[in-house]
């Protein structure tokens, strides 16, 4: 901690002393949030004439991809990072160091937008620090998604993990097997209650949903601008029911599958005795790696 403070007042400069395209990014992401708070105007520019401003730039002697220095003093706050993601995570730590009330879209008036004068040098401890979702078994829509990515930045997380498939849904649009949207992405109802309540209870409500591949690749690239990536999963060979319902040549006994409508852990599974079942999983895999550029698929 420093004495001092630093504050916003009615405008501020963000001064950008790189040319980095992912710390402009890193830039534009905290310009869009400070002017969403209602109570200052921000610009990207030069900043000699400005009473406030805040400086990115980058600093060789930081190692580490994603580390960040914050270094705020009565006039200015500077941000130095290797790239664009210690830049990034940077804002959020300044995000932070404000007041509660900036998460609003709009402040109340006697709200000042101020942060206490300090030095941190911040990096992660984890590489992998994963959020993971699963809309396999309950369908959330897009908007949920992004929201709970919005949180995620804020929590300097940076992997998502979309569990898109199960025993109760397929959730994935596949363009070469449309049956496994149609008819594996919906179940007739769900358990209410415990699995092992006798006798077993059921909300009679038919659920289910999926995710175009539009709309899976509108979800890679907000994750991508607030640098995480998405992992996607593809369960194999079991907890394979709604896949199984869609195609049940897909197994070994060729017929009476059902997308479950409990959970657990079933027999059904892939058979792994016909050739035609690793040519089901080769094409499905390659429209998965088309939308998903991660490293991984789980």
């Amino acid at each position: 901690m420093q004495p001092g403070e630093f504050t916003f007042g009615d405008s501020v400069v963000i001064e950008l002393k790189t040319d980095d395209e992912e710390i402009k990014r890193a830039a534009n992401f905290l310009k869009t949030f400070v002017e969403q708070t209602g109570s200052c105007k921000a610009q990207i520019g030069t900043g000699e004439e400005a009473r406030n401003k805040i400086v990115f730039t980058v600093c060789d002697t930081i190692a580490h991809d994603e580390a960040y220095r914050l270094d705020v003093s009565p006039r200015t706050i500077t941000i130095a990072s290797k790239g664009g993601a210690g830049a990034f995570y940077a804002v959020q730590t300044l995000r932070q160091l404000l007041p509660a009330e900036c998460e609003k879209k709009i402040c109340d008036e006697n709200v000042i937008l101020q942060v206490l004068c300090m030095n941190i040098y911040d990096e992660p401890r984890f590489k992998h620090r994963g959020f993971m979702l699963d809309v396999a078994r309950h369908y959330f829509p897009l908007d949920f998604i992004k929201k709970n990515i919005d949180i995620m930045t804020l929590y300097k997380l940076n992997v998502l993990h979309l569990h898109l498939t199960d025993d109760q849904g397929w959730r994935i649009e596949i363009k070469s097997h449309p049956r496994l949207t149609s008819v594996g992405a919906w179940r007739k109802q769900s358990i209410a209650g415990h699995k092992n309540d006798v006798p077993r209870k059921y909300d009679g409500k038919p659920h289910g949903g999926y995710y175009t591949q539009d709309e899976l690749r509108e979800i890679v690239e907000y994750a991508r601008e607030r640098f995480i990536e998405v992992i996607p999963e593809i369960e194999m060979p079991g907890h394979a029911s709604a896949a199984l319902a869609a195609y049940p040549w897909l197994g070994c006994a060729g017929e009476g599958y059902m997308v479950r409508t409990r959970w657990g852990v079933f027999p059904e599974v892939y058979c792994a005795g016909k050739d035609s079942t690793f040519e089901f999983m080769e094409n499905v895999l390659a429209e998965v790696c088309e939308l998903f550029p991660s490293e991984y698929i789980h």
